[in-house]
């Protein structure tokens, strides 16, 4: 039995399971099942090779053994009923597919009433004679111990890399920026104008590097919610190169821009090894193009 008790936000769970179930029947056999349009239906992942259904559920933690059971006695009870109401298009989503086993997947199985409960809701089940139920369907409840634990163990290592979501910058709120600050477009010009000759490419290096700064600015954002720490570290360090910048330190010449990029993504992958790549080059990019609106960095 699964004995270490991890808390679990919903969608995260959801996310994890998705992964370790492409492990376990392959990618192109899971097909998700979103309930943002038209709701839920009482299903997440439907494995198609096996004609089996998974729902998954983290409750809140922590808790004691009896309302852990409780809520996932509540949990199987509503989706079973939303899986067989013809109204919520269980039957549609499946198509000729017989579902021989629902699955709820919960990270702590630990209370046989659990296991009870969805004997008596496959009853319940089978009774009904849906047309999208095999006549052998079956409720089970599986924890983490149901995967691989080396599939576990790369997904957790996955898991584990800090890679928040973050809103992507609009062509408005660049041209808002513009606006508001005149200089910022001024300096960038000024500056770019040792590496860019050509009118049309200074305008839309300008625009990449006003989208650069508000982008960077927005990942550092989600970075401080999800993970205070790691966002206290890539302050730390952006700040610390500015000060080298206004004290004048630092080459010049055409790859300054790439120096002072590669320079800070070196630096917060070492303080912060599982910040994601991608976000590291997004707040380095976006840091330099700040630098350069702010006039500490420059490229002659």
């Amino acid at each position: 039995m699964h004995s270490v008790i991890e808390f679990w936000d919903g969608k995260d769970w959801e996310n994890h399971v998705f992964r370790l179930l492409q492990d376990m029947h392959g990618p192109e056999n899971i097909q998700p099942v979103p309930a943002k349009h038209k709701g839920d239906c009482g299903i997440d992942y439907f494995c198609v090779s096996k004609s089996i259904v998974y729902q998954c559920y983290a409750c809140e933690e922590p808790i004691d053994v009896p309302t852990r059971a409780e809520k996932q006695r509540d949990k199987i009870t509503t989706d079973i009923g939303k899986f067989c109401d013809p109204e919520k298009g269980a039957a549609m989503v499946l198509g000729t597919q017989k579902v021989k086993r629902w699955i709820l997947v919960v990270p702590n199985h630990d209370s046989r009433e659990v296991v009870a409960h969805a004997n008596r809701k496959t009853e319940d089940v089978r009774l009904k004679r849906l047309a999208h139920a095999d006549a052998e369907f079956q409720i089970l409840v599986h924890d983490l111990t149901a995967f691989d634990p080396e599939s576990i163990a790369r997904r957790n290592a996955m898991r584990a890399r800090i890679r928040p979501s973050f809103d992507a910058v609009t062509l408005e709120q660049i041209e808002h920026l513009a606006k508001t600050d005149s200089s910022l477009e001024g300096n960038l010009r000024r500056k770019l104008a040792a590496r860019i000759a050509d009118t049309t490419a200074m305008d839309d290096a300008i625009n990449e590097a006003l989208r650069a700064s508000m982008e960077s600015g927005n990942a550092i954002e989600a970075l401080r919610q999800i993970a205070p720490e790691a966002y206290e570290h890539v302050e730390r360090l952006k700040a610390e190169r500015l000060r080298r910048l206004r004290g004048g330190a630092g080459g010049s010449g055409g790859d300054r821009l790439d120096s002072e990029i590669n320079d800070l993504k070196a630096k917060l992958i070492e303080a912060v090894p599982n910040l994601d790549p991608g976000l590291a080059e997004t707040v380095c990019f976006g840091s330099v193009s700040e630098w350069l609106m702010r006039c500490p960095l420059r490229l002659d």
